[in-house]
This record gives C-alpha cells, sequence and structure tokens, in this order.
C-alpha cells in the first residue's frame, strides 16, 4: 500500500503536463491583447512590457488591440482563450468600471480571471483646447450656467475616463454631456475640432499635444500633485475637495491557468518591471511602475468595483 501510495506521488510529481508548465514554457510565442485603439496608453504599455518580457522569456510576446466597448471584447475575448499561459490580457481600471455599469457582461471580471500583477499606475488629466478655458474653475463656473451644455469626451462608454467625468459633475454639483470615442487618441481630435469642451485622459494620450501648445492642462484626478506632473494642479485643490481617482493597468490570464505558469508570468513580469529602461519608458507617460502579487491585485480589482458601484448609483447613470 505504502510502494504504490509512493508511485502514485511520483505519477503526479512528473505528469507530463506539469513538466511542460514548468521546464518548457513558454515553446511558443505568447499573444498580449488589450481592448483599445492603437497609439493609446493601454496600447503603449503594453508594448512596455511585451518588448521586456520578450527578452526575458525567449519567445515573441505579440500585442494585440481589439478595441471597442471600453475594453470588453478584449475581456469576452480572453475569457474564451486555451487557460495555458499564451494568451494574457492588459487589464485597465475600467475592467472594474464595466463590472458596474453594465447589467450583463459576456465574462466574469473576477471568476473568469486569474490575475498576475499590477504594472503601473497613474492619474487622469482634464484637458481643453488651448485658448477656450484658463482654469477647471472657469470650466465649472461656465458648466453651471449651462447645465449639460458642456460635452465631454472620454476613450468610451465604461472607461475610467468616462466614471471620472461623471464623478467630476457630481462632486461640483454641475451636469455634462459625455461623448464617447473609440480610443483617447480619438478625443484628442474631437477637442481639437471644437467637438467636446474637455477630455479626460491619460498622460500618454494628452501630454505632447499640451507641450506642442494644442491643449492646455487645468487639473489632474490624484488628490496630491502628481510627482511626475508638479505644477499641474489638482481637481481636489481647485474644485471638489477629496476627489482622487488614480487609475492602473496589469496583467490577467484565463481562470484556470496552470498555477505553475501564473508564478512564472508573475515572476517575469514583476522582474521586467524592476528593469530600470521600462521603469524610464512608464515614467514618460506620468506612469508609475507598480508590481504586486496576483492576490493583491484581485484584492485592487473587487475593491474598485465595488467603489464604482457606488459612483454610478449616486451619479445616476443607467445601467447599460
Amino acid at each position: 500500500m505504502r510502494f504504490a501510495s509512493l508511485l502514485l506521488v511520483s505519477a503526479l510529481t512528473l505528469s507530463p503536463g506539469m513538466v511542460v508548465a514548468q521546464d518548457s514554457y513558454p515553446s511558443r510565442p505568447l499573444s498580449l491583447v488589450h481592448g483599445f485603439a492603437p497609439g493609446g496608453n493601454a496600447d503603449v504599455i503594453s508594448r512596455i512590457v511585451a518588448d521586456q518580457l520578450t527578452k526575458d522569456l525567449g519567445q515573441p510576446v505579440v500585442v494585440e488591440p481589439k478595441p471597442g466597448a471600453g475594453g470588453n471584447i478584449a475581456s469576452a475575448f480572453l475569457a474564451k482563450a486555451p487557460a495555458d499561459g499564451y494568451t494574457l490580457q492588459l487589464l485597465v481600471g475600467g475592467h472594474t468600471v464595466s463590472a458596474a455599469l453594465y447589467k450583463k457582461l459576456q465574462f466574469d471580471p473576477v471568476k473568469d480571471y486569474t490575475f498576475i500583477s499590477t504594472v503601473a499606475k497613474f492619474p487622469f488629466f482634464i484637458a481643453v483646447k488651448a485658448g477656450t478655458y484658463p482654469s477647471l474653475q472657469a470650466l465649472i463656473a461656465k458648466a453651471k450656467e449651462k447645465p449639460g451644455g458642456l460635452n465631454f469626451g472620454s476613450a468610451g462608454v465604461g472607461t475610467t475616463q468616462h466614471l471620472t467625468g461623471e464623478l467630476l459633475a457630481q462632486r461640483t454639483g454641475t451636469r455634462f454631456t459625455h461623448i464617447p470615442y473609440q480610443g483617447g487618441p480619438a478625443t484628442i481630435t474631437a477637442v481639437l475640432r471644437g467637438d467636446v469642451d474637455f477630455i479626460v485622459d491619460t498622460g500618454t494620450v494628452i501630454k505632447s499635444q499640451a507641450a506642442a501648445g494644442a491643449l492646455t492642462i487645468l487639473a489632474v484626478s490624484s488628490k496630491a500633485r502628481w510627482s511626475l506632473t508638479p505644477d499641474v494642479p489638482t481637481v481636489a485643490e481647485t474644485v471638489a475637495p477629496d476627489f482622487d481617482i488614480i487609475s492602473w493597468t496589469g496583467i490577467g490570464v484565463p481562470a484556470g491557468t496552470p498555477a505553475a505558469v501564473v508564478d512564472k508570468l508573475g515572476t517575469e513580469v514583476r522582474r521586467a518591471l524592476a528593469v530600470p529602461e521600462v521603469q524610464e519608458r512608464l515614467r514618460t507617460l506620468d506612469s508609475v511602475p507598480a508590481p504586486s502579487t496576483g492576490a493583491e491585485m484581485g484584492e485592487l480589482i473587487t475593491g474598485q468595483i465595488e467603489t464604482w458601484t457606488r459612483v454610478v448609483e449616486q451619479a445616476g447613470l443607467e445601467k447599460r
């Protein structure tokens, strides 16, 4: 009996699937999908991470944008992907907004995932076409004169940018009309063309246009001034005390991915984020590297789902 038990333990320990997972993974290219347009924040961060993982894993990590529905198209794709460690997703804060805003999704934002690590954290910036509004105070004053008369653009319905704009209206007693676009670059075109009065987006999307003089950045969404943009005032210090939005990106894989693969991916993602060149590239996007364990990322996601659910309810937004 004891001999048979030892044979069973040995067979489990040396089963082919476990040997492949531990010793041979990865043996072919990997895909890193995200749910937004090329050139936006998610796309650029994905490529930074993919470049380093390609070097470290010895296999190409190919970035595949699947834009639309605030990132939900990519999430539905990942939920149906094989749980073998070869399809990863760069998740963003909008992943938790979708859970709060949509009545029904084609995926479960928690149960369909195994979380690997957060990648970076960053605030949003509120920006206008240069020469239109000198300050956030002036923008809010105009919004109070014309309830619903000012439009704001975001990277799509159900994105964190969208809910940040809604929260700004809620906290300042105003009302804006939301105009969604498919990704951050499209919002730049819209505000420069005059289709929207202001936009809420990341430094990746906004700062180059601000540096060129086309946009004016009015405020940053973090409660304290962002260390990478110390001259930009906060929403909290100008029009809405205690306003504080910090978003994030992170890596997830389908639920059921073998533990050995999950452990390896976690180790490699955290190692990639420790590389000085990767950290510097992220900082140029006004993002701060933020490695974590998978459990910590899971706690962040469940906590933010609760937070955004309250915002949706308090703002009176109709669930989709």
